[in-house]
């Protein structure tokens, strides 16, 4: 078993629920406004209205997080902003909604997810919800828990830091 020495915790999808308020906003699902074309649009208007700020938190995510903050290996945000014009304003929202949740792990930020990779260590853990991110993550070298619930995300990572 590999020793985990930091843990990277995703925020959209896995502790702050963007696809909800998104689809609650434009009667879309993100996905499907990507294979519309029509993502962009709405999403310069979600950024301009400040949503990231006020996402509400993700059914279950303060158990993870309680089990994150009582872990051995530090926790720290992982999170893309989408691209670099963005990422001004998102993490600055993103930053925002972290302290209204009382969430102060390290927060960093990247502009597109194909970043997040060079975090990557073979005593790193990221969780994240997204597919791509978690193959590019072990293919850096990385552990990594694809997030789809709480319990068997807790279930995993109880399982990963056994022996940490």
């Amino acid at each position: 078993m590999r020793k985990i020495n930091c843990i990277y915790l995703d925020m959209d999808g896995v502790i702050a629920d963007f696809e909800t308020r998104y689809k609650e906003l434009f009667n879309i699902l993100p996905s499907q406004a990507r294979n519309n074309k029509e993502f962009d649009t709405y999403f310069d208007k979600f950024i301009a209205d400040g949503n990231f700020a006020t996402l509400d938190m993700m059914p279950d995510a303060m158990e993870l997080i309680t089990v994150l903050r009582n872990a051995a290996p530090p926790t720290q945000i992982l999170s893309s902003t989408a691209s670099q014009k963005r990422y001004d304003a998102i993490s600055k929202q993103k930053k925002e909604w972290l302290a209204k949740h009382d969430i102060d792990f390290q927060a960093n930020f990247v502009p597109g997810k194909q970043h997040k990779k060079k975090y990557a260590r073979k005593d790193t853990l990221i969780i994240d919800d997204t597919e791509s991110i978690i193959t590019d993550w072990r293919s850096a070298g990385g552990v990594a828990i694809f997030h789809k619930n709480i319990p068997d995300t807790l279930a995993q990572l109880k399982f990963l830091l056994e022996d940490a």
